[in-house]
Parts: structure tokens; C-alpha cells; sequence
């Protein structure tokens, strides 16, 4: 991706707002574009992440820095929104906002202007590495960690444009012997961009029970992802010679830059080490595609050791993000925002049951049934 120099000059107070609202037709059209032109691009502030989370609930919202010299834009912003009573809103912006940091001062009040919101919290997730120099700059502009961030702030990466030999030999003598193990168990990988979700669901679930894990992806999450991200998704599927469905894996792209997103390996594919066979083969195809620099998906040193050893051991060098910082109208907001992210587990499941209560309902003969499309229109997550 070309470069596009970021800027270190604070924003004065009384310097008009750069941001602009993009309509979604705009933005459908010349998005990625714009994105692909800034040296943070992420493909988590792509158009079709955003389409993805509109199936999902959520309304995404693509601001625009316009540069004031009329070359590259300045800054980008794709701002996931729910709304509550009260005209409240409640934003997440994962792995952006991109390009001039400075820019970031003015981006909650354009949010709300544009959104005629009354109270505002916004999340964002900046995946550039951490320097202390923007941590200041940010905190000069309101914005503040939270307390219970989604993350640790750590991944790990992969540089692609190695070649296979070296990237193979670059990695950890307990890694090769992996992928060794697997080669030999006659594992059949294939790329899809349209699979059985219930089929993938199928591994997660049993993957879940075993691991004891909450739901990671429902059976309409990754109907949704399928439908809407394809065009950013490389996914592969890993078959035992009896043609059962044992690993996935899949990494959402943008220009020369991958992010692991889905990931699952039934028991069955634990014996035969799948993951090893899966990821090696999912880097070849990011390769051939022109990504550089492949993100492991986040990392977690002491809640998750065995990802961390595996991930580790790939040959992957260590990185701290930016991470995560809130911004919010006033501190009880502030509160909120982060007590319903640090209680999301619960929300949901309590939010599943409720839709699943709506349906039965709407199903139910008599006045007193939804119409079908009423609990459709519930946000999935």
C-alpha cells in the first residue's frame, strides 16, 4: 500500500471539524479506495466489514478527512452505531480510526452532530504499533483506555514477503514437526467463499464444548460473514481422507495486509494437528494474493498461553498496538459503555433468548403473535 504520512500537530480547539459524513452510496463506490491508500489501512474498516455488521444490527457510518490540499484524505472512520432511548448512541470502531491521529480530537462531535445524538460513547480499537507520543495525543484530546478493553493489545505478525523456505525454516523446530505430522495424515485443504455454515458450525460448537467456550460464531454470524465479507475473506476448509470437515481457518484481507478472523479444529483435527496444515496453506494463499504482513488475530500471553505458543512458535514477531481507547459525553456514559462490554457474554445471551422469545411468539396463531418480519428486524449481536 502507498504510505500516506500521518501528522503529529495537535488539532487547536478552534479549528473547524475535518470530518465528513459519506452517504453509503459514496461510499460503496470509493470507500476501499481512499482506504487503500493510507499506510493503517485495516480490513476491519473496509465497506464490507461495515455491510457485514449492518446484517448483524449495527449501522455503519464512513467518516472522511478530506486533505486540505486536495490530495489523499487526510483521515478515515468507519463507526459501527446502535442507538438507545434518549437519542444515545453507542459507537465502535474497530481497527481504525486511520490515518492523521490528530484528527481523532474532532471525530466524536461529528458523530453526534451528524447523528443528532444527545449523549455519545465511542470505542475504538487503532491497530498502528503503540508510541507514547499518540497516547498523549489522544488523551489530549479526550480520549481515555478503558477499563476493560476487549484485548490485550498484543498480536503477532507475519512478514509474507520471505519465501516459503525461509519462512518454513524461520519457524519453531515443535511448529514444523506439526505441520510434519499433518502432511502425513493424507488432509485434503480447499478454498471456499461459499461453505456449509452448519457444516462450520458443527466444529465450533464441539470445539466450544471442549474448550468450554461461549459461542464464538451463531449459525446466522457466519451466514451473514459469508454473505457480505466474501470478497475480503480467504477461507480454507480441512478434510480427513473420509471427507469430514476437521479445521477452518480464514483471514480477512485489504491490499498487502491479512487479519486472522476465523478459526476452529474439532478433536479429530487436534490428533492430527489440522491447524498447522490449515494456516500454512492459508499463508500460501494470502501470499499468491499480494498480502505482506499477516496478523495473527491477537494474542494473550496469560489467559490464552496454548494459542500464544502456537502463534509463537509460526516464527511471528511480537507487536503492541495502539489498542484501545473511549471517548464519552459524560463519565456515567463513559461507565456504561465499558460495564456493557465487560458484561457482553451476558448481554447477548440474554438478548438471544429474547429474540428467540419474539420468534416463538411470532409463530404463535392468534393477535398476539409478531408479525416475521418484526423479530427479523432484531439486531443478531
Amino acid at each position: 500500500m502507498p504510505a500516506t504520512p500521518m501528522s503529529a500537530k495537535p488539532m487547536p480547539d478552534d479549528e473547524p471539524s475535518p470530518w465528513r459524513l459519506m452517504s453509503d452510496e459514496e461510499a460503496r463506490l470509493s470507500w476501499n479506495t481512499e482506504l487503500g491508500r493510507l499506510a493503517d489501512a485495516s480490513p476491519f474498516q473496509s465497506y464490507e466489514w461495515g455491510r457485514y455488521h449492518r446484517s448483524l444490527g449495527w449501522e455503519p457510518l464512513h467518516y472522511v478527512a478530506p486533505a486540505a490540499d486536495g490530495g489523499a484524505v487526510r483521515a478515515l472512520a468507519l463507526v459501527l452505531m446502535r442507538r438507545a432511548p434518549g437519542r444515545l448512541g453507542f459507537g465502535w470502531c474497530a481497527g481504525g480510526p486511520l490515518g492523521d491521529i490528530a484528527a481523532w480530537r474532532a471525530l466524536p462531535a461529528a458523530v453526534r452532530e451528524t447523528q443528532g445524538l444527545h449523549g455519545l460513547y465511542v470505542r475504538v480499537r487503532c491497530e498502528r504499533p503503540r508510541h507514547p507520543h499518540d497516547a498523549l495525543l489522544l488523551r489530549h484530546g479526550g480520549w481515555r483506555p478503558p477499563a476493560h478493553p476487549l484485548g490485550s493489545g498484543l498480536s503477532m505478525a507475519l512478514d509474507l514477503t520471505q519465501d516459503p523456505e525461509a519462512l518454513h525454516d524461520a519457524m519453531h523446530r515443535n511448529w514444523r514437526r506439526g505441520l510434519r505430522h499433518a502432511r502425513g495424515e493424507l488432509l485434503r485443504i480447499e478454498r471456499t467463499s461459499h461453505p456449509d455454515v452448519d457444516e462450520i458450525r458443527d466444529v465450533f460448537a464441539e470445539m466450544e464444548g471442549r474448550k468450554r467456550l461461549p459461542e464464538l460464531f451463531s449459525r446466522d454470524r457466519l451466514a451473514h460473514l459469508f454473505d457480505s465479507a466474501a470478497a475480503r475473506l480467504v477461507f480454507l476448509q480441512c478434510r480427513d481422507r473420509d471427507g469430514r470437515l476437521v479445521a477452518v481457518r480464514g483471514a480477512l484481507t485489504l491490499g498487502d495486509r491479512a487479519c486472522d478472523y476465523v478459526a476452529a479444529t474439532s478433536q479429530e483435527g487436534r490428533r492430527q494437528r489440522a491447524s498447522y496444515l490449515v494456516l500454512w496453506e492459508l499463508l500460501a494463499q494470502c501470499r499468491a494474493a499480494g498480502v505482506a504482513h499477516y496478523d495473527l488475530g491477537g494474542i494473550d500471553p496469560w489467559l490464552n498461553p496454548g494459542v500464544y505458543e502456537f502463534k509463537k512458535q509460526s516464527g511471528a514477531r511480537e507487536i503492541e498496538f495502539l489498542g484501545e481507547w473511549q471517548w464519552a459525553t459524560a463519565p456515567w456514559l463513559a461507565w456504561a459503555g465499558d460495564t456493557l462490554v465487560r458484561r457482553r457474554g451476558s448481554v447477548r445471551a440474554t438478548m438471544a433468548a429474547w429474540r428467540d422469545r419474539l420468534r416463538r411468539k411470532a409463530a404463535a396463531p392468534g393477535p398476539a403473535g409478531l408479525p416475521e418480519e418484526a423479530g427479523a428486524a432484531l439486531p443478531n449481536r
